[in-house]
């Protein structure tokens, strides 16, 4: 065994990116002008005039000539010198490590050590388009380049044609995994693979298995013993090696498809329940507002880069980027963002001031629609994007089948999509558990408990505990393993780590529901109604609910030490409005 995993690390590390037979990639992806402005445009339409499709990752699998191209420009993309302005490490750099300017575009006085990306502030569901764009901008150009280098005219045209409608893929963390395949996909697992290309088969380094850093900047990294490391790491083991730990993403994949319920749960509360732009998209809205809107698709975001990381690179937000799941994760993120948009057109950006600092903007100066959008350029005058202008994923050439209106009408994609929230998550939330009248009854449950939903809202401080951390509920004593999805698990809300030189006070929610959990406790004769009193008395009176941190997946810490922390069971009724009352964390 020993022998095996040492040839499977000497072919990791001795495998390279595609040959293309002396040809001097640095030269052939080289910018014509290096000193002008990188501006993100949008991209070309389709031949006849329609926006092509981002496709789920498995889908662009099935298109052989697509998902060549994607593997080889990824990897041609991620082999581009560090020092140029559009290669992986500068534009992985936009978004945190190693907080410099981009672009031309400088820091605020006080604000350089985070990088660009509006974290806990209303900007943050828009910010990530022109960012994501970018980094499809470079995709779909090296895509068009290798399209052109296949030597045989037939296979020469169908590449270039695929290039011409290429988008990058989107990774759907949200729902089940097609019988047979892993949840989170098997081409993430290996480091090495076998692919095709203009010169034929060759064994290449997988460009979504790691980012190789090359060279290592250990300065720039910044955090130990992350720096160190010469690559990416998800679930990194680092009680056999702290200096060139294994990646383990098979625990990756136990660890997202075991939050998958949750999951869905919030993002079925989102799109049905939460009408206002402002309380989707930020953690730090609840805050501010009332805690029955204290959910995000911020805070849901986070699951992935916690488990996703599990310790590694996505788990810190400031070093996530790097990891070729970031870009995935992002663009499901902001499919989500889109349905929610396709759903409440009408609902927008609105005034509020930013949680926490980035690269150009103070914590507590406002931002709106028309803040702009660092460091993106829209045109060669200086012009940046903003949210505005960003409001649609047209405005960058990309669209999601799911919200495509070509051919249709908006008010029909809008009355389709309501149908399929509730078809993909309805299952794992409130109304997906409704079962027939008579077992609503006979487990004790009215009717009228369906027009009541219970939520556990969380409020901590942004800075309230280095690295990250979850903190898990449970209907009862917790387990000694804190985490552990025993029968009394309700779920668990995780904080991305943000690692920050200047750690931010600024009280950030998330929220879980948990109506469903507490309608399994009526049915088992534990709870005898959903009615205000009841709950109360059973989750707070009789101790129900209970709660463990754990930190860095490592180990359990007292509650106490998470700064600001504070728990509120919230009851919104279509009928008796939203009540709450406070759960002792100390």
């Amino acid at each position: 065994m020993r022998v095996i995993l040492a040839w499977l690390l000497f072919a990791a590390v001795t495998a390279q990116s595609y040959n293309y037979g002396g040809v001097d990639i640095d030269s052939l992806t080289r910018r014509q002008d290096p000193d002008a402005p990188i501006v993100v445009k949008a991209l070309p339409q389709t031949r006849n005039g329609t926006t092509p499709l981002r496709l789920e990752i498995r889908q662009m699998k099935a298109d052989r000539y697509k998902w060549d191209l994607f593997i080889l420009s990824m990897s041609m993309f991620q082999d581009v010198t560090q020092d140029d302005p559009a290669s992986w490490y500068k534009i992985a750099g936009i978004h945190g490590v190693p907080f410099e300017a981009w672009n031309g575009v400088e820091a605020a006085p006080g604000a350089n050590q985070s990088g660009y990306c509006a974290h806990s502030s209303v900007l943050f569901p828009v910010w990530h388009r022109p960012y994501l764009a970018l980094f499809e901008q470079e995709l779909y150009r090296m895509a068009n380049l290798i399209a052109g280098m296949f030597p045989n005219g037939t296979d020469r045209q169908t590449y270039i044609d695929a290039a011409r409608d290429f988008r990058m893929p989107y990774w759907d963390w949200a729902m089940p995994p097609p019988e047979g395949e892993s949840h989170f996909p098997d081409v993430f697992w290996n480091a090495t693979i076998s692919q095709w290309g203009p010169r034929g088969v060759q064994e290449i380094r997988n460009p979504l298995y790691s980012y190789r850093f090359h060279p290592k900047n250990a300065t720039a990294m910044i955090w130990s013993p992350l720096r160190d490391w010469d690559e990416t790491k998800r679930a990194p083991n680092v009680s056999e090696s702290e200096t060139d730990p294994a990646s383990d993403n098979p625990k990756v994949n136990a660890a997202l498809l075991s939050r998958l319920p949750e999951i869905q749960r919030r993002l079925y509360e989102l799109l049905t329940s939460y009408k206002d732009f402002n309380s989707f998209g930020t953690k730090a809205w609840g805050a501010t507002q009332n805690l029955s809107t204290a959910d995000s698709i911020e805070s849901v975001h986070d699951i992935i880069h916690t488990d996703g990381g599990l310790g590694g690179h996505m788990t810190y937000v400031p070093l996530s980027s790097f990891d070729p799941l970031f870009l995935l994760h992002h663009a499901m993120t902001d499919r989500v963002v889109a349905i929610w948009q396709a759903l409440n057109p009408y609902s927008w950006v609105t005034p509020m001031p930013a949680g926490e600092n980035s690269f150009t903007t103070l914590k507590g100066e406002m931002q709106d629609s028309q803040s702009p959008l660092t460091p993106f350029f829209a045109s060669v005058d200086g012009t940046f994007w903003n949210s505005d202008t960003a409001r649609t994923t047209e405005a960058f050439g990309y669209t999601y089948a799911d919200t495509d209106v070509t051919g249709r009408q908006k008010e029909d994609v809008r009355q389709e999509l309501q149908k399929k929230v509730s078809e993909w998550w309805g299952g794992s939330a409130a109304v997906g558990l409704q079962a027939s009248t008579d077992v609503k009854m006979a487990g004790g449950i009215s009717s009228t408990d369906y027009t009541t939903k219970w939520t556990i809202a969380v409020l901590v401080n942004m800075g309230a505990f280095p690295g990250s951390y979850t903190i898990y509920f449970y209907l009862g004593q917790p387990p000694t393993d804190c985490g552990e999805q025993t029968s009394h698990y309700v779920g668990g809300i995780p904080f991305a780590g943000n690692l920050m030189a200047t750690p931010s006070d600024s009280v950030i929610t998330a929220a879980l529901p948990i109506e469903s959990r507490l309608r399994e406790r009526i049915v088992y004769g534990d709870l005898p109604s959903l009615s205000f009193k009841d709950v109360e008395y059973y989750l707070l009176e009789r101790q129900k609910l209970q709660l463990c941190v754990m930190a860095d997946f490592r180990r359990v810490v007292d509650p106490a030490e998470v700064s600001g922390l504070r728990v509120e069971i919230v009851r919104s009724s279509y009928k008796d409005g939203r009540d709450s009352f406070k759960i002792d964390t100390s």
